[in-house]
C-alpha cells in the first residue's frame, strides 16, 4: 500500500509536520484543487480505482468525496488541472489500450465526466497550453504522435486542431516560455527527445537531444537562467543551459541520480534548490549558485 501524504505548515513553529494520509495502491498522481475555499485532492492509482478526496473540517481530515469511473480510467498516467472561463477542469490521461482520457468538470456539487477525448490511444501525458490566447490540450501517446486539441468556445469542448509530426512514442510534454516565446519539451525513452518552438503557425524543432532511457525532460529556471533536466535510467542525467546567442540549449552539467522520475526547482528569498527524485535510489538536492569569476 502507498500513501499520498498531506503536510500542514505550522506558522508558530515554522516547520512541516505530518497531518494526514491518503492510502492507495500504486498512486501515479496526486493533485490538489482549491474551489471556493474547499480543498479537493485528485488521487489517480493503478489499482483499486481513482478517487477524489475533500477536506472535512468537522473531521479535520481528508475523506473520500467521489469515485472516478473505472470504466473510463483504468490505467491513469497523468493528471492535469486547468481553468477555462473561470470554470475548473482536470484531465486524466489513460495509458491502457482500452482507456479513455477524460476531462472532468466541477458543477458546484462534484466533478463529472465532461468529455472523453478519444479511445485506445494509450495516452502518456496531458499538457494544458495557452497558444496565441487560446486554450489547448496536448496529448502524448505510445501509439501515435502528440495531438493538439483546441477549446471551441461555441461547443465548449475540445476539438482536434493538429498534431506534432515525426514524434511517435512521446512519454511527456512540458510547455515553458522564454522571452515571451512558447516552447515544448518532448520526452522519449528511445530515440531523441526534442525541444520545439511555436512560430505562430506550428511547432518547429529547435534541437534534438540524445535521450536513451529518458523518462523526463523538465524545463526550469532561476531568474534569467533557463535550463532543461534530461533524466536517464541508463547513464548520467544531463543539465542543459539555454544559450541566448545560439538560441539552443548546451550541455551544462552531468548529475548521477538512479532512475530519475521528476525534477523540481524551488527558490527562497536567498537560495535556489533543485530536487531530483529517484525511482530506485535516493532523491538528491542540488543548490544553484552563481560564482563571480572576476574576483
Amino acid at each position: 500500500m502507498e500513501n499520498c501524504m498531506v503536510l500542514e505548515w505550522d506558522h508558530i513553529e515554522m516547520n512541516f509536520r505530518s497531518y494526514d494520509n491518503i492510502t492507495g495502491q500504486s498512486i501515479v498522481g496526486c493533485k490538489a484543487i482549491l474551489i471556493d475555499d474547499q480543498v479537493f485532492v485528485v488521487v489517480a492509482q493503478l489499482f483499486g480505482g481513482s478517487h477524489i478526496y475533500k477536506y472535512d473540517e468537522s473531521w479535520t481530515k481528508f475523506v473520500k468525496f467521489q469515485d472516478i469511473e473505472v470504466s473510463r480510467i483504468s490505467k491513469p498516467n497523468d493528471i492535469e488541472l486547468f481553468e477555462i472561463d473561470d470554470e475548473t477542469f482536470f484531465i486524466i490521461a489513460d495509458s491502457s489500450k482500452a482507456g479513455l482520457s477524460t476531462v472532468y468538470k466541477w458543477n458546484s456539487k462534484g466533478f463529472y465526466s465532461y468529455q472523453s477525448l478519444h479511445e485506445r490511444f494509450r495516452d502518456t501525458d496531458a499538457e494544458f497550453v495557452d497558444i496565441d490566447g487560446k486554450s489547448h490540450l496536448i496529448l502524448s501517446s505510445r501509439s501515435q504522435v502528440p495531438i493538439i486539441l483546441q477549446w471551441n468556445k461555441s461547443s465548449k469542448k475540445f476539438v482536434p486542431h493538429g498534431d506534432i509530426p515525426n514524434m511517435e512514442d512521446v512519454l511527456a510534454v512540458k510547455s515553458f516560455r522564454m522571452q515571451n516565446t512558447l516552447y515544448l519539451s518532448l520526452t522519449r525513452f528511445i530515440g531523441d527527445s526534442r525541444v520545439m518552438r511555436w512560430n505562430s503557425k506550428q511547432f518547429v524543432e529547435v534541437q534534438a537531444l540524445p535521450s536513451r532511457g529518458a523518462m523526463t525532460l523538465q524545463p526550469f529556471s532561476f531568474k534569467d537562467n533557463h535550463y532543461l533536466a534530461l533524466g536517464s535510467d541508463y547513464t548520467f542525467s544531463q543539465i542543459y543551459q539555454w544559450d541566448k546567442e545560439k538560441q539552443q540549449f548546451k550541455k551544462f552539467k552531468e548529475i548521477y541520480v538512479q532512475a530519475p522520475r521528476s525534477f523540481t526547482a524551488v527558490s527562497t528569498d536567498r537560495r535556489d534548490f533543485f530536487f531530483a527524485s529517484s525511482f530506485k535510489g535516493k532523491t538528491k538536492i542540488f543548490e544553484h549558485i552563481i560564482v563571480d569569476l572576476s574576483l
